[in-house]
């Protein structure tokens, strides 16, 4: 990692919306969307309909990185998940990361080293060893693993790296003050953290476009800037957003 990110997830988000979502978080210089959710039970969470709802996000955004959150026991085989990772990664210039839920049996490790594996190789039933492709672009796409026995807001990486975290967006909130962004930005740093991915699940589907423009003009400044610069960007992006409107509209020209 080589500084600090900010991300947005709608767990339960439609296809539609999840396209929506990726023009506005690229369109606010965001650095990541996460398809699907990091919870079970959750409405569009299916490893198949994520990985399409993903490949729209792909291909309506240039520079946005693509997290999918996976639990490998949906409705697509192992081998199924393999075949859309590798095309997903292709589609999106390697801007594919992934966010994995351990599934409660045992065979759940064999078949994640099954498909870490199979771009190298995979057994067929007559013993033929055939590598899948298309090979992502990416030499190794960056995952992390949610540990729900430990805190179920923290992705922790499968290899060297730093956490993801998970902040759920309060739902009266539409600007948050310098006292709840420094409160973030400990508890990114005590996580480990250097990705934090706000979750826009419990926030009205009408509002949350409004919110990503808090996102980009607010707290993705105040998460990667100074400690010490956290309360003045505070006080003056506040001023703009909510006291200064009708400097967001450019005069009428005759």
């Amino acid at each position: 990692m080589s500084g600090h990110r900010l991300a947005v997830s709608a767990p339960g988000a439609d296809a539609a919306e999840i396209t929506q979502l990726a023009r506005i978080a690229e369109s606010q210089n965001l650095d990541a969307v996460v398809v699907g959710a990091i919870r079970n039970g959750v409405p569009n969470s299916d490893d198949t309909y994520v990985a399409a709802a993903a490949g729209a996000a792909a291909m309506c955004t240039r520079h946005l990185r693509i997290g999918v959150a996976l639990d490998l026991r949906g409705s697509a085989s192992p081998l199924r998940v393999a075949e859309d990772i590798g095309v997903l990664d292709v589609m999106s210039a390697g801007r594919l990361e992934l966010l994995l839920r351990p599934g409660p049996d045992q065979h759940w490790s064999q078949d994640l080293a099954a498909v870490f594996g199979a771009w190298s190789g995979w057994r067929l039933d007559d013993g033929r060893v055939m590598p899948v492709t298309p090979t992502p672009v990416q030499p190794n796409i960056p995952t992390w693993m949610v540990e729900h026995s430990s805190d179920p807001r923290v992705a922790h990486p499968l290899a060297q790296g730093d956490s993801v975290l998970f902040v759920e967006w309060p739902e009266t909130a539409f600007v948050p003050d310098a006292a709840a962004l420094h409160k973030m930005r400990r508890t990114r740093d005590a996580a480990g953290a250097a990705t934090v991915v706000i979750d826009l699940g419990a926030t009205p589907a009408p509002r949350r476009a409004e919110i990503m423009t808090v996102l980009g003009s607010l707290v993705g400044p105040c998460l990667r800037c100074a400690a010490d610069e956290v309360d003045i960007l505070a006080i003056d992006t506040t001023e703009w957003l909510l006291r200064r409107t009708e400097l967001h509209r450019p005069p009428l020209t005759e």
